[in-house]
Parts: structure tokens; sequence; C-alpha cells
């Protein structure tokens, strides 16, 4: 259990730095309240939870 949950983790992380990368690029592009960005910030937030969940799940 603690194996897929780690895996889960990492892939969590890698999808939070692809988001991070999409939100920075459409910010530069459209200014930071352009409804694309916002979105963006919204799944990072919901990426960043799951995250924290999968971290309380391993203890």
């Amino acid at each position: 259990m603690k194996a897929t949950a780690e895996a889960g983790k990492l892939e969590c992380i890698e999808q939070l730095e692809t988001l991070r990368n999409k939100m920075i690029q459409t910010a530069n592009t459209f200014g930071l309240q352009h409804p694309m960005v916002l979105n963006y910030s919204r799944k990072i937030d919901e990426t960043h939870n799951k995250i924290m969940q999968l971290q309380q799940q391993n203890k």
C-alpha cells in the first residue's frame, strides 16, 4: 500500500510542476487575473491537497 501511495504522490508532484509551468506561461501571456490562470491555480491547489492526503496515508 505504501509503495502505491508513494507512486501516486510522485505522479502528483510531476503534475503539480506541469500545472505550475503552464500557469506561469499563461500569466505571462494573458495576465494574472485571466480565467485560465485562475483555473490552473485551482488545479494546483487540488493537486497539492491530494499530495497532502497521500502523505497522511503513508504515516
